[in-house]
């Protein structure tokens, strides 16, 4: 199911955390685990960091200093690329290297559209506020042509998958992504459907098993009322699941379009997310 995981690095620990999850799911294939350092071109033409104050002060000329932060900022890129390396070799996986200067979450975006998957951290080096995502990995979850693992706060197996189903289109080419991820890994896969009525609660995760089925795989459904991000998280909390998978938005007419509750789900949750668009 997957040949190539692209994995972006910055010494973070939600960078650490993906490249966790990236061996955890590329094991059983044996994938290539692209290792991608991208030093961000705006810090290289900043004129001052506030923090520290000004770079030079008037006479001084602005180039050696910018050379200085660019060898020092592909120096540590190669230091991550080389600890990343090291780590995925002794997972008895190969990998590859990219290390570019540019815009973060383009050049990961880039990177991604020749590959299975972009792993990816919550937060990275220039994180946020605890509970919130970091602005790169809520752009390339937004606009990554692939889909987006969103590694969890904890290590996972990936051996419990649980989708969130709300009947859509897009929901259900994330339901048979999921699928065929446990299908192929011999798992179990349990479907939730948010909905306050019993009978088409009842219809949605029907058609939830037909997709199952074709796969071969007899998916464990169930009906949660309230509120769909509180229900789920809920859900995956009390069981245990270890990965939750959900469309990046749902088609017109859905009960709950994940578009608005993607991003919650992943801030509600401490297990990896799998976003499909």
């Amino acid at each position: 199911m997957f040949t190539r995981l692209v994995v972006g690095l910055d010494g973070s620990a939600g960078a650490e955390a993906a490249l966790g999850a990236a061996l955890a799911v590329g094991q059983r294939d044996h994938a290539t685990i692209v290792l991608a350092a991208v030093t961000d071109i705006r810090l290289l033409e900043a004129p001052l960091f506030e923090a520290a104050g000004p770079l030079w002060t008037e006479g001084v000329p602005v180039a050696p200093i910018a050379a200085d932060l660019r060898e020092a900022f592909d120096a540590r890129a190669k230091r991550n690329l080389a600890a990343g390396a090291e780590r995925v070799a002794a997972a008895g996986l190969p990998s590859e290297t990219e290390h570019a200067v540019g815009i973060v979450d383009e050049e990961l975006l880039r990177l991604t559209e020749e590959s299975d998957l972009m792993v990816i951290g919550r937060r990275g080096e220039l994180h946020t506020e605890p509970g919130k995502l970091g602005a790169v990995t809520t752009h390339i979850i937004k606009r990554s042509p692939k889909p987006v693992l969103v590694a969890g706060d904890r290590p996972s197996a990936f051996e419990r998958p649980v989708v969130a189903f709300d009947g859509g289109e897009t929901s259900t080419h994330a339901l048979d992504y999921a699928a065929r991820f446990a299908a192929e890994r011999g798992l179990v896969l349990d479907v939730l459907h948010v909905h306050e009525d019993a009978a088409e609660a009842e219809a949605t995760l029907e058609r939830a098993r037909s997709v199952a089925a074709r796969h071969g795989l007899a998916a464990r459904t169930h009906q949660l009322q309230g509120d769909i991000v509180a229900a789920v998280a809920d859900w995956v909390a009390r069981h245990d699941a270890d990965l939750l998978v959900a469309g990046a938005h749902g088609g017109r007419g859905t009960p709950w379009p994940l578009g608005s509750h993607a991003e919650k789900l992943i801030r509600a949750t401490v297990v990896p997310v799998l976003i499909h668009r």
